[in-house]
């Protein structure tokens, strides 16, 4: 009998162990994870950006988009989130429309939104741009896989200096714009998705200031667009010519 009540006693006691050593590990756990959160966020300038959680379908308000669950409010370092980010939607911005298919963990960019076309005709610019049309060749147009709604970054080569004896060089002239047509072929309406275009007019939504510089490197440099992704970071880069083009 003393027997069965010391084997139950210690059987009680090896139970108890296990409970104290399962508490002190997940508390340890917990104690990790939230300093591992605390040292990512520590230093960094947070900004509030808008992420989609399911796919938005062209032609979609943003104030709808809200409303039907297809945003989620997240906050990023103010480093590696984008300049154009969507922060807040209110009554100025909910009305806007969306001018390309967004998908789910895309950052909401001011761009992807514009205005019911209207006076516009066919084509739907953001509000506040402009349609800016180049003509470039096939390299510079990244061949035929530009399609309305790409996101680009325009590169510039020519005389930078007024310097008439400045060498040529390579730089961003800038680093996200928005495609809103090629050729005839438009931003794509909510019954389907546009695909590659094979015509040397590229049509982009441009700020007043981004056009000017648009025009006038089409007119007086060689302008070259390349197909971006969402990650993409230029940095503080600088110009690269002959002095430097081994050496970066």
């Amino acid at each position: 009998m003393k027997r069965t009540r010391s084997t139950s006693t210690k059987s009680g006691m090896r139970l108890w162990g296990i409970i104290l050593i399962s508490i002190v590990a997940g508390a340890a756990v917990f104690t990790y994870t939230y300093s591992v959160e605390k040292e990512a966020k520590q230093g960094q300038v947070l900004a509030p950006v808008y992420l989609a959680v399911k796919q938005i379908p062209v032609g979609t308000q943003l104030g709808t988009a809200l409303s039907q669950g297809y945003l989620e409010k997240k906050e990023f370092p103010t480093e590696s989130r984008p300049t154009n980010g969507v922060e807040v939607i209110n009554s100025k911005n909910s009305s806007l429309v969306a001018t390309q298919i967004i998908q789910p963990g895309q950052i909401l960019l001011t761009s992807n939104f514009a205005i019911t076309s209207g006076n516009t005709g066919s084509l739907t610019i953001p509000d506040g741009y402009l349609a800016i049309t180049v003509s470039l060749a096939d390299p510079a147009r990244v061949a035929n896989f530009l399609q309305p709604g790409s996101e680009i970054s325009i590169f510039v080569t020519g005389q930078t200096s007024a310097n008439s004896n400045a060498l040529s060089s390579t730089q961003v002239l800038l680093s996200r714009v928005t495609v809103l047509g090629i050729g005839d072929q438009i931003v794509p309406n909510t019954q389907g998705v546009s695909s590659g275009n094979s015509s040397s007019l590229i049509t982009v939504a441009a700020t007043p200031l981004e056009a000017k510089k648009i025009i006038y490197a089409s007119q007086n440099m060689e302008l070259y667009f390349g197909l971006r992704t969402a990650g993409v970071d230029f940095g503080g880069s600088s110009p690269i010519g002959m002095a430097n083009l081994i050496t970066q």
